[in-house]
C-alpha cells in the first residue's frame, strides 16, 4: 500500500512538474507575441502615436467643455503613455529580482564524432559518436538579507512608478486646464478687439462725414485714420495669440493639427481651505511628493542591500548527468552546499555602502525640496488668486465707468465740446477695461487650475 501512494506521489509530482513547464511555455509565448506585436509601429495605441482628430470624434462641429479636454488629453497624450509603460518596466524589474528566489534549472544535451588515435598506434580516420546531456539546478539559500533587499527595493520602485504616472496625468490635467484658459481669455480678447475696430471705424465714417460739412478739421480725420490703423494692429496681435493657444491646446490634448472644434465656457468651482488645509492635503496627496517618498525608501533599502552584500552567500548546486556512444548511457548525479564570499575587493563594497548612503541622504533632500516649493506655489496661487478676485471686482465697476465716460465723451465730441484726443482716449479707456476685465476672470481660473495641480487633484 505505501509502495502504491509512493508510486502515486512520484506521478503527481511528474505531473505537476510538466503542468509547470508547460505553464512557463505558455507565459512565455504570450509574452513574445506582445513583445512582437509592440515592434509593429501600425498597432501602437494612442500616446505611442499621434491620433487623428478624427479618430477620437473631434471636428470642426465639435464643442468640448474643460472635463472632455482633460479626459482626450488622458487617453492620448504621450506623457501618459511614457509614465505608464516606465510603471510596467518597474513592474517586470520586480519579477525579475523576485526570481533570485525561485530555483535556476538548466539543461543541455549534445552529440559530437571524434576519432581516437593515440601515440604509437597507426592513425585512423575512424570516428565514434558520443551522447552527453545534463540537468543542473542552483538555488540560493541564505545571503544575509540581500535578495530580500533587493526585491524591497523593485517593489518600492514599482510604488515610486506608479505615482509618478499620477504625476504624468496631473501635469497632464494642468496643462489642459491652462491652455483651455488661455485659449478663451484669447477668444475674448480677439471680441474685444474686433468690437474696438468696429467703434474705431464707426467713428471714422463719423468724423468724414462731418469734415464734409466743414464741423471738423482735416486733423480729426488724420487722427481717427491712425487709431482705427492702430486698432487693427491689435487685433492681429490678438488673433495671433488666439492661433497659438489654439495650438497650444492642441498639443496638450495629445494632437499635432488643428480639428476646429469650438469650447463650451467650463470653469472651475472654488477650492475652500486656507493655507494649512491646502498644504496638509498637498502633503498627503501630491503624487510626485508621494513618489520621492518612495524614492527615499527605496534608496534605504539600496543601503540594505549593499550592507548585505559584505557577507557571504549560501546557495546549493545539483546536476544530473548521462554519456556514452550507445545504450545504455552512463549517469552521475553530484551535489554540493556552497558558500561565496570576497576576502578583499578592494574596497569596492565599503565604496558602495558610502555611495549608498549617500544617494538616501540625497533623496531625503529632494522630499524636503518638493515640500518646500509646494508650500511657494500654494502661498503664491492663493494670493494670485485673491487678487484676482479683487480685480475682478474692479474691473466690473472701471468697465462701467469707461463706458458712461465714453458715452458722454461721443455726445460733447458730436457736439463740438470735446476734442478727438479726448473721444480717442475714452474709447481706448473702455477697451483697456474691457481686456483687463478678461484676463482678470482668466487669471482666476489659472490660479485655481495650479491649486488642483499643487494638491495632486487630476
Amino acid at each position: 500500500m505505501r509502495g502504491r501512494l509512493t508510486h502515486r506521489g512520484l506521478a503527481a509530482g511528474r505531473a505537476g512538474t510538466l503542468l509547470a513547464l508547460v505553464g512557463c511555455m505558455v507565459a512565455g509565448c504570450a509574452t513574445v507575441r506582445q513583445a512582437r506585436l509592440a515592434q509593429q509601429d501600425a498597432r501602437a495605441p494612442a500616446g505611442e502615436r499621434t491620433v487623428r482628430a478624427a479618430e477620437i470624434g473631434l471636428t470642426s462641429n465639435s464643442v468640448i467643455s474643460l472635463d472632455d479636454a482633460v479626459r482626450i488629453a488622458l487617453s492620448n497624450h504621450p506623457a501618459g503613455a511614457q509614465a505608464r509603460q516606465a510603471l510596467a518596466v518597474a513592474t517586470a524589474q520586480v519579477d525579475e529580482t523576485r526570481a533570485a528566489y525561485w530555483p535556476g534549472v538548466n539543461a543541455n544535451a549534445s552529440y559530437g564524432r571524434s576519432t581516437a588515435n593515440a601515440a604509437g598506434t597507426p592513425h585512423s580516420t575512424r570516428t565514434t559518436g558520443a551522447y552527453n546531456g545534463s540537468l543542473g539546478l542552483n538555488l540560493l539559500l541564505y545571503d544575509f538579507g540581500k535578495t530580500p533587499a533587493l526585491v524591497r527595493q523593485a517593489c518600492l520602485a514599482e510604488m515610486a512608478a506608479d505615482e509618478n504616472l499620477r504625476t504624468a496625468r496631473n501635469d497632464t490635467a494642468y496643462a489642459v486646464r491652462t491652455a483651455f484658459f488661455d485659449l478663451l481669455r484669447a477668444q475674448e480678447l480677439v471680441q474685444v478687439s474686433e468690437e474696438a475696430v468696429r467703434q474705431y471705424q464707426e467713428h471714422l465714417n463719423q468724423v468724414k462725414a462731418f469734415a464734409e460739412v466743414g464741423r471738423r478739421i482735416r486733423y480729426d480725420v488724420t487722427k481717427a485714420e491712425v487709431d482705427l490703423g492702430n486698432a487693427e494692429l491689435a487685433l492681429i496681435v490678438a488673433r495671433n495669440g488666439l492661433t497659438t493657444a489654439r495650438a497650444a491646446l492642441n498639443r496638450s490634448l495629445g494632437l499635432a493639427e488643428e480639428p476646429g472644434y469650438r469650447l463650451s465656457e467650463s470653469l472651475l468651482a472654488d477650492i475652500p481651505g486656507d493655507l494649512a488645509t491646502l498644504i496638509s492635503a498637498a502633503r498627503e496627496h501630491h503624487p510626485e511628493l508621494r513618489a520621492l517618498r518612495d524614492q527615499e525608501l527605496v534608496a534605504s533599502a539600496a543601503v540594505d542591500a549593499a550592507v548585505a552584500d559584505l557577507y557571504p552567500s549560501l546557495g546549493l548546486q545539483a546536476s544530473y548527468t548521462v554519456t556514452g556512444s550507445q545504450l545504455p548511457f552512463v549517469w552521475n548525479w553530484s551535489g554540493a552546499l556552497q558558500s561565496a564570499f570576497e576576502l578583499f575587493g578592494g574596497g569596492r563594497k565599503t565604496a558602495r555602502i558610502a555611495e549608498a548612503t549617500a544617494q538616501l541622504r540625497s533623496a531625503r533632500a529632494q522630499v524636503a525640496d518638493r515640500d518646500q516649493q509646494i508650500y511657494l506655489v500654494l502661498t503664491q496661487s492663493l494670493a494670485q488668486l485673491a487678487g484676482a478676485r479683487q480685480r475682478m471686482d474692479l474691473t466690473a465697476l472701471i468697465v462701467r465707468q469707461a463706458q458712461e465716460s465714453l458715452s458722454l465723451a461721443t455726445e460733447r465730441y458730436r457736439l463740438g465740446q470735446a476734442s478727438s484726443v479726448e473721444l480717442t482716449d475714452a474709447q481706448v479707456a473702455v477697451i483697456q477695461a474691457r481686456a483687463d476685465q478678461v484676463k482678470a476672470r482668466f487669471d482666476y481660473q489659472t490660479a485655481l487650475a495650479q491649486i488642483k495641480h499643487a494638491i495632486g487633484e487630476e
